[in-house]
């Protein structure tokens, strides 16, 4: 129920950002807002001990500023799953407009899909 409401805050405090004057914003402040929905997500994909690899998944996740994801995640298929890919395409949404916003430019380098995850005490490990 904790979780519910945390995640209901923080979605209320994103629409309020969303709606504010953005001019006001600097280019740090947003930075830390991509840093605080990434952390949510990082939670959720965390919050579950890996004992059987059969029970996870993996998606990518962000947007370089030349396009493709920054990485991959690993996370339980126990969990909120919509909820949680929800979550994982409204970062990389935010991703991609600051971006634009402030001209940020990345690698073009594209990361490696993993083929898979493996258990390693507790953790879910990407096999390639």
């Amino acid at each position: 129920m904790k979780k519910l409401k945390f995640i209901g805050i923080f979605f209320l405090i994103g629409i309020c950002f969303s709606c504010s004057d953005s001019e006001g914003v600097t280019q740090e402040q947003e930075a830390q807002i991509l840093n605080q929905m990434f952390s949510e997500i990082e939670n959720l994909a965390s919050n579950v001990n890996c004992n059987n690899s059969s029970q996870w998944a993996f998606t990518n996740y962000g947007s370089k500023a030349c396009g493709g994801p920054i990485g991959f995640i690993a996370y339980s298929t126990n969990i909120d799953i919509d909820s949680f890919l929800e979550k994982i395409e409204e970062h990389r949404t935010a991703q991609k407009e600051f971006n634009e916003k402030w001209g940020i430019i990345s690698d073009c380098s594209i990361p490696s899909q993993p083929s898979g995850i493996i258990c390693e005490n507790g953790k879910p490990v990407f096999e390639y």
